[in-house]
C-alpha cells in the first residue's frame, strides 16, 4: 500500500513578488550605510580667487569633520586638508596658491580615493582668459547633457562659468540638483569656478529659503539689507561681474533703492577694464514668450549706462539673442552703450523669436532653433563673443576692441577685483 503524497505549501506568486520589492527597497534605503561612502554630488569649485578656492561635495551618508580629506599637489609638495562636514555636505577651503595655475587634487577617506581632478586658480589682470555663460538649463534632458559635453571640448578651455539662472526646473527642490546640475557639468564643476544667478525656478515658495542658497557658497558682498547670495560681485582678471536677483519679489522699489546704489558702488567704483552684469530677466528681448522686463529697464538700466557696463547677460527666454549697443533704449556706438545678451538656450524647451522683419531695430542677432551657450574670450582690451550650438557650430560672433585707457582721477578706488 503506497503512502500518501506530501504536498508543499508554496506562497502565492504575488506574495513572493511583494517580498522581493520590500527587500529591494530596504537594500536601496540602507545601501548608503552598508556600502563604503561615495561622492554623489560634486566636487564643485566655489569662491575661486587668485590664491585659492573652496571645494564642495556631498557624500552618500553624513560624516564627521575630517573623515574626508583633500590632498593637493603644489610646487612645494603635497598638502592635505581635512574637510568640514555638515551632514552629507563636505567643504574644504584651499588657500596659499599662486594665480593662474593648475593644481591636481584628490579627495579621499583614508587610502580610498573618492574623486580626482585639477582646479585652476584665477588669472591676473594682464593674462587672457575666457568664460562660459548660459542659463535655463536644468531640465535633465538629453539635449542639456549633449550641450554640456560640448562645453567641455578642449578647444574652449574656459576659466570659469557664469550661469544666468533656472539651474533646476520642476520646483527648485534640493533633490533636483543632482541630475540637473551636478551630473551634467561634473567635469567642469570640479575644475573651475561656478558662479550662479538666482532664476525664478530656483524658488520653492515665497516664505521658504531656496536650496540655491545652501548648495552654493557665495560672496557676502551684496547690498545692505538683502539676504546673502541674492546679489554679489566677483572679479576675474581685468573684469568685474555683478550678479543680481531680478525675481518678482525684488519689486521695482527694491531694485531702485537697494540694488541700484550697490551697483553704482561696486561697478562705478571699480577700475576694471571690463564690466558685466548677470540677471535672469532680460531688460531687452524680442522673444515672444517673455516681454522685456520694464522694472529692470526703469530701475537698473540707467545705472548700467552710468557705470559703463559692457554686457548684461540674461536668460528667461529660452533662446539666444544679442542687441546692438544701447543707451536710453536707442542704438548707439560700441563705446557709448550697453550690449544685452539673452543666453537662455541651455537645455530646456526652446521659445520662439518673431520673424526677422518684426524684430526691433536694436536686434543684432538671434537663434531660436538650436540649443547653445556663450563663450567669451578677453585679451587685454579685446573681447570676442561666440555663441556655440549643440553640434559645436558658431551661430553668432561679435568682437569689440576698447580704445586705450584714460587716466583715472586720483581719488577713484582701485582695489583688487579679486577680493570677494
Amino acid at each position: 500500500m503506497s503512502s500518501p503524497t506530501t504536498r508543499l505549501n508554496t506562497p502565492p506568486a504575488w506574495l513572493a513578488g511583494l517580498a522581493f520589492i520590500l527587500l529591494a527597497t530596504a537594500l536601496y534605503v540602507l545601501s548608503p550605510w552598508l556600502l563604503p561612502v561615495r561622492i554623489i554630488e560634486g566636487p564643485m569649485v566655489q569662491m575661486a580667487a587668485q590664491d585659492g578656492a573652496t571645494l564642495i561635495w556631498y557624500t552618500t551618508q553624513p560624516l564627521e569633520d575630517g573623515a574626508c580629506r583633500v590632498t593637493i599637489a603644489t610646487v612645494a609638495g603635497e598638502r592635505t586638508l581635512p574637510a568640514e562636514s555638515v551632514g552629507r555636505r563636505q567643504r574644504v577651503r584651499i588657500d596659499g596658491l599662486a594665480p593662474g595655475q593648475a593644481y591636481p587634487y584628490r579627495i579621499h577617506t583614508g587610502r580610498r580615493t573618492l574623486a580626482e581632478a585639477t582646479l585652476r586658480t584665477n588669472k591676473t589682470a594682464d593674462q587672457p582668459f575666457s568664460f562660459l555663460v548660459f542659463g535655463d538649463s536644468g531640465s535633465a534632458s538629453r539635449l542639456q547633457y549633449l550641450l554640456a559635453a560640448q562645453m567641455h571640448k578642449p578647444r574652449l578651455q574656459p576659466d570659469f562659468i557664469l550661469h544666468v539662472g533656472d539651474l533646476v526646473y520642476g520646483g527648485g527642490t534640493r533633490q533636483q540638483y543632482k541630475d540637473r546640475l551636478f551630473v551634467p557639468y561634473r567635469h567642469l564643476l570640479a575644475e573651475m569656478g561656478f558662479w550662479p544667478t538666482c532664476g525664478n525656478h530656483e524658488l520653492v515658495g515665497p516664505d521658504e529659503r531656496p536650496p540655491y542658497l545652501d548648495v552654493f557658497e557665495l560672496p557676502e558682498n551684496g547690498p545692505p539689507g538683502r539676504p546673502v547670495g541674492r546679489e554679489y560681485w566677483f572679479g576675474y582678471g581685468a573684469a568685474r561681474f555683478a550678479v543680481v536677483d531680478s525675481n518678482k519679489y525684488s519689486d521695482e522699489a527694491t531694485l531702485r533703492e537697494q540694488v541700484a546704489p550697490w551697483l553704482r558702488e561696486v561697478l562705478g567704483g571699480s577700475a576694471a577694464t571690463w564690466k558685466f552684469v548677470s540677471l535672469h530677466h532680460p531688460p531687452y528681448t524680442a522673444g515672444t514668450r517673455h516681454a522685456p522686463d520694464e522694472r529692470v529697464q526703469r530701475a537698473l538700466v540707467p545705472v548700467f549706462e552710468e557705470v559703463g557696463v559692457d554686457i548684461v547677460f540674461a536668460g528667461h527666454n529660452h533662446l539666444y539673442e544679442r542687441t546692438l549697443p544701447l543707451r536710453d533704449g536707442q542704438v548707439t556706438t560700441p563705446d557709448d552703450g550697453v550690449v544685452y545678451v539673452v543666453t537662455g538656450a541651455g537645455g530646456a524647451r526652446l521659445y520662439e523669436l518673431p520673424p526677422a522683419s518684426a524684430r526691433p531695430p536694436n536686434h543684432a542677432a538671434g537663434e531660436d532653433g538650436r540649443h547653445s551657450f556663450t563663450h567669451v574670450r578677453i585679451d587685454g582690451r579685446r573681447l570676442r563673443l561666440e555663441q556655440i550650438d549643440i553640434d559645436g557650430a558658431i551661430i553668432d560672433e561679435w568682437t569689440r576692441i576698447k580704445p586705450a585707457a584714460t587716466q583715472l582721477p586720483d581719488d577713484r578706488p582701485t582695489q583688487s577685483d579679486e577680493e570677494p
